[in-house]
């Protein structure tokens, strides 16, 4: 007489256990923990101005992949929120009477031609600068893990790119709230502070990106300077190619 799981149901072999609470332990093992990987990112912003280093070793490696995803996520929504501030920030100058900050300099010659300025579509420009920017960056770990794991025949795995990536994009995240909130305060000396602050974190994620990728590819020095730089240029000629294909 064929006997039958109590606990799944399933018909047993003579002699034989079921496998489903082992099964079930697996399933939980792979559930993806968004908690965990939200202290992850947390985790990162404690480090990475402070203890740089540490931060890469702690942060890149495959286990921290999903941590790596968010990251990228909202270092894209950061560049929406900062479209967006920028644009709100020269609409709500538009109806002054004079204004100062050089980056509004176009705009004053539109104003004094007598041209009307309309309100921006603050939506559709959130989304287009979110999608872009997000395409932008999966470019980047995409390019990077074929350049250095097919091309220069290096360790790395997706996985890994992922987390480099997230990393350096976590400087630019900071860079994008800071000039997201300094954009409303009128001013050539913050003017000059925000793009001060937009220079530096592109700087710091690029020596980042450099550190993550160097930790986890195994190539020399050279190929890697290459293959970095190459990333970035690859993933925005890509972006610019199709802007203007759909455009």
């Amino acid at each position: 007489m064929a006997k039958f799981c109590t606990k799944c149901g399933k018909e047993l072999k003579e002699g034989k256990t079921c496998d489903c609470k082992k099964t079930s332990k697996n399933v939980k093992n792979n559930q993806i923990d968004l908690k965990e990987s939200s202290i992850d990112c947390l985790n990162v912003f404690k480090k990475i101005f402070t203890k740089p280093f540490e931060a890469i070793k702690e942060f890149v490696c495959d286990n921290k992949f999903i941590a790596g995803i968010i990251m990228i996520v909202v270092a894209a929504l950061t560049t929406g929120i900062y479209k967006i501030a920028t644009l709100k920030s020269m609409y709500s100058a538009s109806s002054a009477s004079s204004f100062n900050t050089s980056d509004l300099s176009s705009l004053f010659g539109s104003l004094s031609n007598g041209l009307s300025v309309s309100e921006p579509e603050y939506l559709k420009e959130f989304f287009t600068t979110f999608a872009t920017n997000l395409v932008e960056y999966a470019l980047i770990v995409v390019i990077g893990y074929l350049i250095i794991s097919k091309l220069l025949k290096g360790k790395t795995t997706w996985k890994y790119m992922v987390t480099a990536v997230a990393l350096s994009l976590s400087v630019v995240l900071v860079g994008n709230l800071l000039n997201s909130l300094l954009v409303f305060i009128d001013g050539d000396f913050i003017g000059n502070i925000r793009s001060y602050i937009s220079s530096i974190a592109y700087i710091f994620s690029i020596l980042v990106l450099y550190e993550s990728v160097k930790e986890i590819s195994g190539i020399n020095k050279n190929r890697l300077f290459v293959a970095v730089i190459s990333m970035s240029v690859f993933a925005t000629v890509v972006i610019d190619v199709f802007q203007k294909l759909f455009n």
